[in-house]
């Protein structure tokens, strides 16, 4: 059907901003490099993506929209439990405005 009132598509569940600080942290992280029995270990982006357990074009999607957030002043503290949707919409809000 096309008229919207089913969906088919498997859209995975809207992630909370903690969660996406906490995935993004954890991705960089890896890709800049963690000790392992004192050798310094350091991932692709893709590598350290996939051991994270979201795809690189997400999480480089989730980094841009924290740099904005923080560029314009969101309040991340106050709407940590809150999904993306609401960072996404701010970073859009204050790009219009600006």
């Amino acid at each position: 059907m096309q008229d919207g009132t089913e969906q088919t598509s498997k859209r995975t569940k809207e992630r909370s901003i903690s969660d996406i600080i906490e995935k993004v942290s954890l991705w960089r992280k890896l890709y800049n490099g963690v000790t392992r029995d004192g050798n310094l270990v350091r991932y692709s982006l893709e590598d350290a993506a996939s051991k994270v357990g979201v795809s690189k074009k997400s999480l480089d999607d989730y980094l841009l929209q924290l740099r904005f957030g923080k560029k314009y002043g969101f309040d991340f503290q106050k709407h940590r439990s809150e999904k993306v949707g609401v960072l996404r919409s701010y970073v859009k809000n204050q790009k219009t405005d600006a």
